[in-house]
């Protein structure tokens, strides 16, 4: 009688545990391209003073080119950057990121390279970069170059936009 009860218990234990396990949050696997398509998009941020280096819009594009457009009427990019995407991951939030070595390719007079990372939220809603420089006059190869561990809003070289509606 004891045998059976205990029997029945573990059934009844495991059983729960398969339950839970089917209940608990799973971390979905991406590809390094569908993670990079959630941060396609044109991204706005009204505060910035519409400068090359703090524009008001930012859009990624699908073929990994980044540009920057001064205003929201501005009638072409200014600048463009191209995204070598290195890792992307998804954090237990949901938030989505992605390490990469970004080039500027526009202006020629402003051509560099550094590491960056970026994160899109959840939601999709807001878009944040960060990057790193390596040093002036050199530019690093992407395996010198010294790569953001976090998103930091104390970096000197950190945005912030929100998706355009």
């Amino acid at each position: 009688m004891n045998r059976n009860r205990s029997r029945l218990a573990l059934a009844v234990l495991a059983v729960c545990s398969l339950v839970l396990a089917a209940c608990a949050p799973r971390q979905q696997a991406l590809s390094d391209e569908a993670a990079y398509q959630r941060f396609v998009g044109t991204w706005v941020n009204t505060e910035y003073p519409g400068t090359l280096m703090k524009s008001q819009v930012t859009v990624i594009r699908p073929d990994h080119v980044g540009e920057d457009w001064r205003r929201p009427d501005s009638t072409r990019a200014e600048g463009q950057w191209a995204i070598k995407v290195k890792k992307t991951w998804v954090d237990e939030k949901g938030n989505t990121y992605c390490r990469f070595y970004l080039t500027r390719t526009l202006p020629a007079s402003m051509r560099y390279s550094v590491g960056a990372l970026m994160r899109v939220d959840k939601k999709g809603r807001v878009w944040e970069m960060c990057d790193k420089p390596t040093g002036f006059g050199r530019i690093p190869t992407e395996d010198e170059a010294a790569y953001p561990e976090r998103i930091d809003p104390n970096l000197q070289y950190y945005y912030i936009y929100h998706r355009k509606k």
